[in-house]
């Protein structure tokens, strides 16, 4: 039986609008049923903010709606320009004791106050004394806004993650890149109004910065900002990671029309900063079908890879989402229980009406079979007489019905003769000696042969794969009585 697909859903509230992916996991594999971008008012009228609330086009997420209803998980994206990420080493415990630990170090981690800020955390590295730990940072009330945006729209969500650890892992799957410059990662993703650095070494993320953009930025004063920032970041990361190093530098345009990042041109931007670095610096190409909802389709595949991943969704709206999954599941048991409880019910009269009806059928059989059964009981008493007058005069068949109520199950007769009608041989065979011994001693017991026996010797035979006893009993049999008339007169024969 083909295992059923798992579906999920990817929402990222990317640079350009919307993204809306639908992935079908299925034997391990991915496959990309729909997705789609949506562009945001703001975003497409060239505004620098790119708005947070109803600008947002969640009412063209309605056809994805079904998905999410039927228990689809459903994971959120959020730009690096509305996070801060560190790099944090704690001592290695488990998952559910990490998150105590970080939010005792939050006042020291966090710009902001613990109380206005949620953060999220991925395990990175891990050794048996410490683990290194990526730490998202976000503001509280723009991580609610968003939710809040999407329950109105009818989405649940269960993981709000990185919109570049989602990019991050999009290019894992789709691979175009080597699986060695994969693992060693210098990703600069122009993003409208900012541009975010991402540090990878050993297939590990170390590093998000967002850098800002302003509108009237030249490509040199682009090239300074990002080059500045890539330079902070990679001594950062070689500070623990001595052996870093990123021998190129990819860049990747995703900025909507008419914002800072748009205006800048990529070829030229790569020269820039390969001048100002010292390091290779090119574009990174991607096809149309991959740059469509790319952010999304990557939420995906993080969501399907069974890791533990960074979750930015507040306590507070978990716990209600487990709270309206149980309720849906209950929900769910109610109506299949009223469903079977009415298939029972339907049965029931179904069968009720059955039943009246066969018997009715019945009566009328009833009637039909009386006139027979009484013929047949009238010729049940002539055949009583019958057997009255045989058994009277046929010996032998009360013997074979005595000796058939006297063999053991394990006894199977094959022959029986008389000689002279007072001397009977009986041959068969049986499972064991013993059984035999037992046959022996019924029919030495029995009114039908008071003339004693004699056993012959035993002889073993292989029957249908099995040792069977073959034995001949000879025996002497009671004489017949003879059976009078009630004159005193024999009946005629």
């Amino acid at each position: 039986m083909k295992p059923k697909a798992l579906h999920r859903l990817g929402i990222a509230f990317g640079p350009a609008g919307l993204d809306v992916a639908e992935v079908a996991h299925e034997g391990g594999r991915l496959r990309v049923v729909r997705c789609e971008t949506f562009a945001a008012p703001a975003a497409a009228n060239g505004d620098k903010a790119a708005a947070a609330g109803p600008a947002w086009p969640v009412e063209k997420l309605k056809p994805f709606r079904p998905v999410a209803a039927r228990g689809a998980p459903v994971s959120v994206g959020l730009r690096s320009a509305d996070a801060f990420c560190r790099l944090v080493t704690l001592p290695t415990a488990t998952e559910t004791e990490l998150r105590p630990m970080l939010e005792m170090q939050l006042e020291n981690l966090s710009p902001l106050p613990t109380e206005q800020v949620v953060f999220g955390f991925e395990v990175i590295r891990k050794t048996e004394k410490q683990s290194d730990l990526l730490v998202a940072i976000a503001r509280r009330d723009a991580v609610v806004e968003r939710l809040e945006l999407l329950r109105q729209a009818g989405f649940a969500v269960e993981t709000l993650d990185l919109d570049a650890l989602a990019l991050l892992d999009f290019l894992g799957y789709e691979k175009p890149l080597h699986d060695k410059e994969l693992a060693g990662l210098a990703l600069v993703i122009l993003e409208g109004d900012s541009a975010t650095l991402l540090l990878v070494y050993d297939n590990q993320p170390h590093s998000i910065i967002a850098v800002p953009l302003d509108g009237d930025t030249s490509v040199a004063d682009a090239a300074t900002q990002i080059g500045g920032g890539l330079h902070l970041a990679q001594t950062a990361v070689q500070a623990s990671q001595p052996e870093a190093a990123w021998p190129v530098v990819h860049l990747l345009q995703r900025s909507a029309e008419g914002t800072a990042g748009a205006k800048l041109d990529l070829q030229a931007l790569a020269v820039a900063l390969t001048d100002r670095l010292g390091t290779k610096c090119e574009p990174l190409e991607l096809s149309d079908r991959q740059r469509t909802g790319l952010g999304a389709v990557g939420l995906c595949v993080r969501g399907a890879s069974g890791r533990a991943r960074m979750n930015l969704v507040p306590a507070e709206y978990l716990a209600e989402r487990r709270h309206l999954a149980r309720k849906q599941r209950l929900k769910l048991a109610g109506i299949a229980l009223a469903a079977l409880y009415g298939l029972v019910i339907a049965a029931a009269v179904a069968g009720f009406a059955y039943q009246f009806n066969q018997l009715g059928s019945l009566e009328g059989e009833a009637d039909d079979l009386k006139a027979p059964y009484d013929r047949a009981s009238a010729l049940q008493a002539d055949l009583r007489v019958l057997q009255e007058y045989v058994s009277n005069r046929s010996m032998p068949l009360e013997i074979l019905a005595e000796l058939q109520k006297l063999k053991p199950d394990a006894v199977c007769l094959t022959e029986f003769h008389f000689t002279d009608g007072e001397q009977a041989g009986i041959s068969g065979y049986a499972s064991s000696a013993s059984v035999v011994s037992e046959f022996e001693a019924k029919l030495q017991k029995s009114a039908f042969f008071p003339g004693g026996t004699v056993l012959s010797p035993l002889t073993n035979q292989k029957m249908a794969g099995n040792v069977v006893v073959r034995f001949t009993i000879q025996c002497k049999i009671k004489k017949p009585q003879k059976h009078e008339t009630p004159g005193g007169r024999r009946r005629p024969r």
